[in-house]
C-alpha cells in the first residue's frame, strides 16, 4: 500500500489500514512504553489504549510522520501517567520524568531507529511463505521443533527446513548484524 493511500485509509478508519498500522507500530510503541513503565503488560495496555483513543477521536493526520509522532507523544504521556497513577515512589516518577525530558530527543531518535529496524524485519517476514512465517514466529516464541511440527501438522524435518530457510532469508534481507539484533530483541 502506498503511503498516501495508507494515511488516507487510516484517517477514514478503514480496518485494513488500522490492522497494518497496528502491525507496523505496535511493537515499537510497546517497547517505548515498556522502557518508561518497566512492565511489559502495562506497556501493552497503554499502547492498546492509545490506539483505541486515536480510533475514537476525530484526529486526522496529514502524513505518516505526524501519525508516528502523535503516537509517540501519546504513549509517552500515558506511560508517565501510568507510573504516577500506579503509586510508585514519587522520587522514581520525578527521576524518570526529568531524565526522559532531558533525554527525550535521544530516546525519540533511538526509538525511531528501533522502529525502522522492526519495520524492516516485518517487511522481510512478509515476503516469507505462510508456513515459514509461522515456523519463524513460533520458534522465536520459544517453541521446540517437535511442538511446531505437531501444531502445524508437518514433519520435524519440514519444520527444520522451513526454519533454516526463513532465518537465512531474513539474514539476507536485513544483513547479518541487523538480523542478529532482531532475533535477540524478539527472543
Amino acid at each position: 500500500m502506498d503511503v498516501d493511500r495508507f494515511i488516507e485509509s487510516v484517517n477514514k478508519k478503514r480496518e485494513g489500514a488500522w490492522r497494518e498500522m497496528y502491525r507496523k507500530y505496535y511493537p515499537a510503541m510497546c517497547n517505548y512504553a515498556s522502557r518508561i513503565v518497566k512492565d511489559d503488560a502495562a506497556a501493552e495496555d497503554i499502547v492498546q489504549d492509545c490506539f483505541i483513543k486515536i480510533w475514537d477521536s476525530g484526529t486526522q493526520f496529514p502524513d505518516v510522520p505526524s501519525l508516528v509522532g502523535y503516537l509517540y507523544r501519546m504513549v509517552y504521556t500515558r506511560a508517565l501517567n501510568s507510573v504516577r497513577d500506579r503509586g510508585f515512589v514519587q522520587e522514581l516518577y520525578e527521576k524518570w520524568g526529568s531524565e526522559l525530558l532531558e533525554n527525550q530527543e535521544e530516546l525519540v531518535i533511538e526509538c525511531a531507529v528501533e522502529e525502522d529496524v522492526v519495520n524492516k524485519f516485518y517487511s522481510a517476514v512478509d515476503k516469507l511463505s505462510d508456513q515459514q512465517r509461522q515456523v519463524l514466529f513460533m520458534s522465536m516464541e520459544g517453541c521446540k521443533v517437535k511442538e511446531i511440527a505437531a501444531q502445524l501438522g508437518v514433519s520435524e524435518n519440514s519444520v527444520k527446513t522451513q526454519k533454516k530457510r526463513a532465518y537465512a532469508f531474513v539474514r539476507e534481507e536485513l544483513g547479518e548484524g541487523l538480523a542478529i539484533l532482531i532475533f535477540f530483541l524478539f527472543s
